[in-house]
């Protein structure tokens, strides 16, 4: 049985390798880059040797100012998905759902609907790169030829059955640009979805979860409802269980790291009632503090509560991890059986939205 990842975010898992890339493709950006590859993993990455350090979410969230000054382009956006599906699949993934906000990639003038087919148009690159005409293309061979790198051009790529998630962002319910940009990001999938493009797999809320409460995006899931569109929304994470009860009567089918459910007996026992997969990420709920270590994680109380709970990396690159690490991270720190293994990877094929 090969791995699934329900909870991973583009702009926080893209390697070192393909930032240089994006960075030589993309000299509107000016970024300019460290030589050295350690200084560049500290830019991108808050990981460390331990795991159980704690670091403010503030922090984390500054590893994603360079990703999306690299991901304004529609050709950076089509290789940052070919990277890391080239990256699950070395590691053992065979699913993948991967989120991204498409109002963050529009600050140099690419529509919201432009990035989400340029995400799609590099994930189905898969079948016939290197035989269009592409920018893409003609620049990926310009570049193998001044490097030396074997960019694979010429080679049909194996990659994972993936699918997307495009994500409203929290924010001031004052700002109408704010609101116009989630409706927008509604809209789309609704688009999308109505053509028959199963490549979308819904919707989620990201953001800033402690400053902006879920309940505050309530109109746009109810036209999600309408629309039949599935989502997930990251709650518990940063607010306490009345972010989670929000994000249910929502009708959310999940949730997005979901720790503080450990604080309500109440709610574990309803989540589990309704069956709504949890999608936790250890690595980066003790990075970012959501709990202090490993012993206070809260992942077997939600098994034993028979909670339908998933193994997720979240951010590749930005946590330093992957989702086969994640599941050796438990095994040594909570030592999970096997049984307790297989009923997180079963949960997690069951989970797809």
């Amino acid at each position: 049985m090969g791995y699934t990842d329900l909870h991973l975010h583009l702009d926080g898992s893209l390697s070192p390798e393909a930032i240089r890339l994006l960075s030589w493709m993309d000299e509107a950006a000016d970024v300019e880059l460290p030589y050295d590859d350690d200084d560049l993993w500290k830019m991108l990455s808050i990981a460390d040797d331990s795991y159980g350090k704690n670091k403010s979410l503030n922090e984390y969230l500054k590893r994603f100012d360079l990703p999306l000054q690299l991901l304004q382009t529609e050709e950076n956006l089509s290789y940052a998905i070919m990277d890391i599906a080239s990256n699950l699949k070395k590691i053992g993934v065979d699913y993948a759902e991967i989120r991204f906000a498409p109002q963050l990639h529009t600050r140099r003038g690419m529509t919201q609907l432009k990035a989400v087919e340029a995400v799609i148009e590099g994930y189905n690159r898969r079948l016939d790169f290197g035989d269009d005409d592409s920018i893409l293309t003609k620049k990926l061979k310009v570049y193998e030829n001044l490097t030396g790198i074997d960019m694979g051009v010429s080679k049909e790529r194996e990659y994972p059955h993936l699918r997307f998630i495009l994500c409203l962002m929290r924010g001031s319910n004052k700002d109408s640009k704010i609101y116009d940009m989630n409706m927008e990001t509604v809209e789309i999938a609704r688009h999308l979805m109505n053509d028959g493009n199963s490549l979308i797999a819904g919707l989620d809320l990201a953001g800033a979860e402690g400053l902006y409460p879920t309940e505050d995006y309530k109109d746009f899931f109810g036209i999600a409802r309408r629309y039949h569109i599935p989502f997930t929304i990251h709650a518990g994470e940063a607010a306490g269980p009345e972010s989670i009860w929000e994000a249910l009567e929502m009708g959310a089918s999940r949730i997005g790291h979901g720790i503080a459910a450990a604080e309500d007996e109440y709610l574990m026992q309803e989540l589990a009632k309704r069956g709504t997969i949890i999608e936790m990420c250890p690595t980066s709920n003790l990075q970012t503090g959501a709990v202090k270590d490993m012993s206070k994680y809260p992942l077997r109380l939600f098994l034993l509560h028979n909670m339908k709970v998933t193994v997720n990396s979240d951010n590749m690159t930005v946590s330093g991890t992957n989702v086969v690490r994640e599941f050796d991270l438990l095994k040594r720190e909570m030592y999970l059986s096997d049984e307790e293994i297989k009923t997180l990877m079963k949960n997690a094929e069951e989970g797809r939205l």
